[in-house]
């Protein structure tokens, strides 16, 4: 905490109380204190040319305000306020000409939910912590994680970090507001870049259509939008190539709104409006994939069980379109489908895209349940058995990828199933890859909550949009 940085606007998304009730649930699973540390900003080649600064996500869940080199002490057995500390940078003149005067201390505790003595300067945290064997998260930044070594912090064990993780699984209702709100700014850059999705332009105008709507709800990306014809590769980077007429677009990318909730979502259309046969057979495969599991995300389901519902469903389509032949169940039970759908069926999301990614499988995997270790299944990033509450994303796939067809040990095992001429053909014309996502919900066996319906999934409701400019 060595120089102070301007104060974000304190946009905590829960009232004072919710954050003490945080705390004391928390404190009552310690056993030795805890510091949470919001970070710093990333430096881009300068120290003064800094990223955006957004605060560590545990830090802001148990109301830590969006202060840059600030940390939450919290005591084993506090009541989430007696027994927590708020260490905040302090600032002296040359700060305030620079950047601003600071964030009262009186808003700062009433925000956070803390009473007005339970603010430190940093040069009093060491005091606070000698001799007591403390903890800490942090967000991989190096100046915070030079500081926690200098304090000889301990990182959080596998038992602190799962007792973090049994409070952030369930969202509630201010949580749900944030992701709400996240989704709505998702939906609207979603529909304003399909808008400008047509023939001749360029993916980059795309990406600035999508961005405009982001910055103009004062939100940031939940990650950097992956906006490509190229859609078979899942985490692409940059937007080069033109929209040619026929092309697949994937358009998967997400708003964070001010408090750090994340939205997520993905569309895939043909550029210039009009389906090919193929396409729009296997665009359906991965429609009727993605609403059977939706449907099945209800409490009490396990969510591999979900993953294998889509693969079923995915195999199912690819055996009508000659790709694949046999029975769907045996194919899953054989994991031909990681051949076009090579990933899992989707994550977790909340205070990240991939919440508590942070935390590995430790959030991911319940004891007992390890990941799986097969090629496409070993990407599920979780399978815990779904709460009322639960947030997670549903996004089967079909993609072409000619990495993977190409790998002799990936592809030989399965040659008895797979036309590979078809595949083939597929692969010369570059196809591509279909992805459609939605975050949802988890509330009855009814069904989800879907927040992010606001863009169809209809083929031709959703083509309808790129005529909209």
């Amino acid at each position: 905490m060595s120089k102070p940085f301007a104060a974000s606007p304190l946009r905590l998304t829960a009232p004072p109380d919710v954050y003490r009730r945080r705390r004391a649930r928390l404190a009552a699973d310690l056993t030795r204190p805890l510091v949470l540390f919001a970070g710093h900003a990333p430096a881009r080649n300068l120290p003064s040319n800094a990223h955006p600064f957004r605060a560590g996500s545990s830090y802001l869940y148990f109301g830590g305000p969006p202060l840059e080199n600030a940390a939450l002490v919290i005591e084993p057995g506090s009541d989430g306020d007696a027994g927590c500390t708020l260490v905040r940078p302090t600032w002296g003149v040359e700060d305030a000409i620079w950047i601003g005067e600071p964030l009262a201390d009186e808003a700062l505790a009433d925000a956070a939910g803390l009473d007005h003595g339970r603010l430190i300067a940093p040069d009093q945290l060491p005091e606070l912590l000698t001799g007591r064997d403390a903890a800490y998260l942090a967000p991989p930044m190096p100046e915070t994680l030079a500081l926690a070594a200098r304090l000889e912090l301990a990182p959080a064990t596998t038992g602190e970090r799962a007792a973090i993780v049994k409070l952030r699984l369930v969202k509630d209702e201010h949580e749900l507001t944030a992701m709400r709100r996240a989704a709505e700014v998702t939906v609207a850059a979603h529909r304003a870049a399909l808008a400008v999705a047509v023939p001749g332009r360029r993916e980059a105008d795309v990406a600035a259509a999508f961005h405009a709507v982001l910055v103009a709800h004062e939100c940031q990306p939940s990650f950097t939008p992956i906006i490509s014809v190229r859609g078979e590769i899942f985490h692409g980077v940059g937007h080069p190539n033109r929209l040619v007429e026929g092309a697949l677009l994937l358009i998967d990318g997400g708003a964070e709104e001010p408090g750090g909730y994340a939205g997520d979502c993905t569309r895939t259309v043909p550029v210039g409006g009009r389906w090919s046969p193929i396409q729009r057979h296997l665009y359906d495969t991965v429609r009727r994939a993605n609403e059977s599991a939706t449907a099945a995300a209800v409490p009490g389901a396990r969510w591999r069980h979900v993953h294998e519902l889509a693969a079923r469903v995915i195999c199912e389509g690819l055996i009508a379109a000659e790709l694949l032949r046999g029975d769907p169940a045996e194919l899953v039970a054989r994991n031909a489908h990681a051949l076009f759908f090579p990933h899992g069926l989707g994550h977790l999301i909340g205070l990240d895209v991939h919440d508590m990614r942070d935390f590995g499988d430790v959030a991911g995997y319940p004891p007992g349940r390890p990941r799986p270790t097969e090629f496409g299944t070993k990407f599920l990033r979780f399978d815990r058995d779904l709460e009322p509450g639960f947030t997670v994303t549903v996004e089967p796939g079909i993609y072409f990828n000619s990495a993977i067809w190409s790998c002799d040990g990936l592809v030989r095992p399965l040659a008895d199933v797979v036309d590979r001429r078809r595949v083939d053909a597929l692969l010369r014309e570059r196809f591509g890859g279909i992805r459609i996502e939605h975050t949802i919900c988890v509330r009855t066996a009814e069904g989800p909550e879907i927040l992010t319906a606001g863009v169809p999934t209809d083929p031709d409701e959703l083509t309808a949009l790129l005529a909209s400019s």
